[in-house]
C-alpha cells in the first residue's frame, strides 16, 4: 500500500497554487505591443518566468508527495519536531534576510549588499553547522568566491537580461 508524503504533496499543492496564480497575474499585466515594445521589456516577463518555475517545481513536488518517497530512509521531514541545530539555522536564516532586506537593501550598492549578504549568510552557516569538517579559512575562501560571482551573476541577470534597475 502507497502513503502519500503530506508534507511533500501540501507544499507542492501551496507551491503550484501559488506559481498558477502568479503566472495568471503575470500574463494579465500590459504588453504594450501598440507602442511596439521589445517582448523583452514588457513588466510581466520576470514574474511570469519566475511564477512558470514555481509552478513547475510545486508540480514536481506535489508528484514527490503522492509517490510517498522521501528523501532517505528516516529522513522524512516534521514541521512539528525541530532539533536544536535546526532552529539555529532557521533563526540564522531569518535575521539574515532582515538584516539583508532592512539594513543593506537599498542603502548601498546592490552589488556590494548582496555579495556582502552572500558572504555572512555562507560563511555563518557553514560555521553553525556542527558536522564541519573544513578549516575556517577554506570557508573564507570559499564564502568569497560564492559571494563574488553569485553579485555578479544576479546583477548581470537583473540588469542586463530583464532590464531592472536595481536599488542602490
Amino acid at each position: 500500500m502507497r502513503t502519500i508524503n503530506r508534507t511533500d504533496f501540501l507544499s507542492g499543492l501551496v507551491v503550484a497554487a501559488l506559481g498558477a496564480a502568479g503566472l495568471v497575474e503575470a500574463l494579465r499585466m500590459p504588453r504594450f505591443e501598440a507602442r511596439g515594445a521589445d517582448p523583452f521589456t514588457v513588466p510581466g516577463l520576470t514574474p511570469g518566468l519566475l511564477s512558470t518555475v514555481l509552478c513547475v517545481l510545486g508540480v514536481v513536488l506535489l508528484l514527490r508527495g503522492i509517490s510517498g518517497r522521501v528523501l532517505a530512509e528516516g529522513a522524512r521531514p516534521s514541521i512539528t519536531q525541530w532539533s536544536r541545530a535546526s532552529a539555529i539555522r532557521t533563526l540564522f536564516t531569518i535575521v539574515m534576510v532582515l538584516v539583508y532586506g532592512t539594513l543593506l537593501f537599498g542603502r548601498m550598492p546592490f552589488l556590494y549588499a548582496t555579495a556582502l549578504f552572500v558572504f555572512v549568510f555562507t560563511l555563518g552557516a557553514e560555521l553553525i553547522d556542527t558536522e564541519r569538517r573544513k578549516p575556517v579559512w577554506q570557508l573564507v575562501i570559499g564564502a568569497l568566491a560564492l559571494a563574488g560571482i553569485a553579485a555578479f551573476a544576479i546583477d548581470f541577470v537583473f540588469t542586463d537580461l530583464f532590464l531592472v534597475r536595481l536599488p542602490g
